[in-house]
C-alpha cells in the first residue's frame, strides 16, 4: 500500500526531529529504517502514519500544506 510520498514523510520527520534515532525510537523502527525515511529512501507503512497521526502535532499540518502545495502545482 502506498501510503505517503517519501519526500512528504521526510521533510516532516526532519521538522519534527532532531534525529532519526530519535525517529527509530518515536516509531519502534530500526534505525536502518528510520535513516531511510530520513533520506527519503523509501516511505512509511499505514500503521506508522497513523502513529504520526494519532500522536503527533504538526503531522496532519504538515500533510495537508504538502498535498496542497502539490496540487497547486499541477493546477
Amino acid at each position: 500500500m502506498q501510503v505517503i510520498a517519501a519526500e512528504i514523510w521526510s521533510g516532516w520527520l526532519r521538522g519534527a526531529f532532531r534525529r532519526p534515532e530519535d525517529v527509530a525510537s518515536f516509531f519502534g523502527v530500526r534505525n536502518s529504517t528510520a535513516w531511510n525515511w530520513w533520506n527519503a529512501a523509501s516511505r512509511p507503512t499505514a500503521d506508522k502514519v497513523m502513529i504520526a497521526v494519532l500522536e503527533a502535532p504538526g503531522f496532519l499540518e504538515h500533510l495537508t500544506a504538502s498535498v496542497t502545495a502539490d496540487a497547486r502545482r499541477v493546477a
